[in-house]
């Protein structure tokens, strides 16, 4: 794998369209793209088999650098400051959980708890990138709203490798009706990853403070580690929740939620700037993010592009998953709440704490809140020691316990990809009426690119 480097490719003539054509794709109609959107999957260069047999008689035609730094910034970029409306306090001053928010960054997707969890991956022909955005924070009240702020935006992407991202076409990795059309010459392919740790850590913070005091337990083992907890009145065990629902709650959240929130953009930004492009059941994460090694676990043959993750073995007496390897985080870029990138599983559960309420967490800070009064941040009550100890104490059960965390599901999760190209005209009017196509779209290669196929 080549080395991580920072993008600094200047703005070239080409790359940048017409006015007009600029204009009209900053002001497409929002509505117009929700209900005009629909997966156009067949690209320049592409060819396809069976009953809509066709292979284009054109070249692959990458997109611009402009076109790519929107959708980058639409699936993924940091908008400006939150508002955060939310009672902090009841009537009668008693905490409501408000305390338990990761960050007040705005972004293009919304997040359980704010915490954006996802980190979107994509593949050119040129190479595999990431534009880390978790922890970046905004620079003004208001910012990134246009095609030159993407473009700037997009400069701070890192380079993971050279050359496009080998996805295995083959079975069990992508679906067989996938094989022809997806990761092709031209295309981006936009990989949303989530991280689960720190979503899990969060919501573990929220499920047990006041008022909530909500009761895990491990059915699958039958064991109660937070029995204490009880006893001493803090937590509720009236109502009991199954450690592995609330894994699968948060995977949801922090891999459903949101990448389905990032494609969905995606959708809508390919559409506004008249663009081909689809959503589909993407590659198995662990070949996705591990490479070759993975791959061959899957049962897979030859090799395999990877992301470049660090993973962890599952020990061999382990309840799931024993003697298997998974994604723990891509060092020094996306790096899960757990050792070795925290010194123990209760650090991990103090950085999470810190990053609300640490020297430089956004409780601590008058700067870079949502209001106009920064007074009323200091007003925010801050989490009980009551419910960091359980905490802790409910991580470190499944650390030991499980060999990795979470106990049930991989630290680091991918589902739902999007790829963008530039439609082949062609294969739509032999198969389709006129409408299957809006204008916008088919004019775009003349507007954008001064071609016409």
């Amino acid at each position: 794998m080549g080395a991580r480097q920072v993008l600094a490719q200047p703005v070239t003539a080409s790359a940048v369209p017409p006015v007009e054509a600029l204009e009209a794709a900053t002001s497409f109609p929002a509505l117009e793209a929700l209900f005009s959107r629909r997966a156009r999957r067949f690209p320049l260069g592409g060819a396809l088999s069976g009953p809509l047999e066709h292979r284009s008689r054109h070249e692959p035609l990458a997109l611009s650098r402009l076109e790519e730094a929107v959708l980058v910034a639409a699936a993924t970029g940091i908008t400006g400051v939150v508002r955060e409306e939310w009672p902090f306090l009841d009537a009668d001053g008693r905490p409501t959980g408000g305390d338990k928010l990761g960050s007040f960054t705005g972004r293009t997707y919304p997040s359980p708890l704010a915490n954006h969890s996802t980190e979107v991956f994509w593949t050119n022909d040129e190479g595999v990138y990431v534009l880390p955005q978790r922890d970046a924070r905004p620079t003004t009240y208001v910012q990134n709203q246009t095609p030159a702020d993407n473009l700037a935006h997009l400069g701070g992407a890192v380079r993971l490798q050279d050359g496009r991202l080998d996805v295995p076409r083959a079975r069990p990795n992508l679906f067989a009706f996938n094989h022809q059309l997806v990761n092709v010459a031209g295309s981006t392919l936009f990989i949303p990853v989530a991280d689960v740790t720190r979503q899990a850590i969060s919501a573990l913070l929220l499920y047990f403070d006041r008022p909530h005091g909500y009761y895990l337990v491990d059915k699958r083992l039958g064991a109660d580690p937070l029995r204490a907890f009880a006893s001493s009145g803090f937590l509720d065990d009236s109502h009991p929740v199954d450690l592995a629902d609330f894994e699968r709650w948060q995977m949801v959240d922090a891999n459903g939620v949101e990448s389905g929130l990032v494609v969905a953009n995606l959708g809508f930004a390919t559409q506004a700037l008249g663009l081909g492009g689809f959503p589909f059941s993407g590659g198995k994460g662990r070949v996705t993010m591990g490479g070759t090694p993975r791959w061959h676990e899957a049962g897979g043959e030859g090799d395999a592009g990877g992301l470049g993750f660090r993973f962890l073995q599952v020990p061999d007496d382990a309840p799931v998953g024993p003697g298997e390897w998974i994604p723990i985080g891509l060092d020094g870029i996306f790096e899960a709440a757990l050792p070795p990138y925290h010194p123990s599983i209760e650090a991990a559960v103090d950085f999470v704490v810190g990053l609300r309420w640490g020297a430089d967490g956004i409780f601590r800070r008058t700067d870079g809140v949502p209001w106009t009064d920064p007074r009323v941040v200091e007003r925010i009550p801050r989490p009980s020691d009551e419910a960091i100890e359980a905490t802790k104490t409910l991580v470190r059960y499944v650390w030991d316990t499980y060999g990795r965390f979470p106990a049930t599901i991989d630290p680091f999760l991918t589902t739902v990809w999007y790829q963008a190209h530039h439609l082949d005209l062609d294969f739509y009017d032999r198969y389709y009426p006129a409408e299957a196509v809006p204008g916008h779209i088919r004019s775009h290669l003349a507007d954008w690119h001064g071609v016409s196929p």
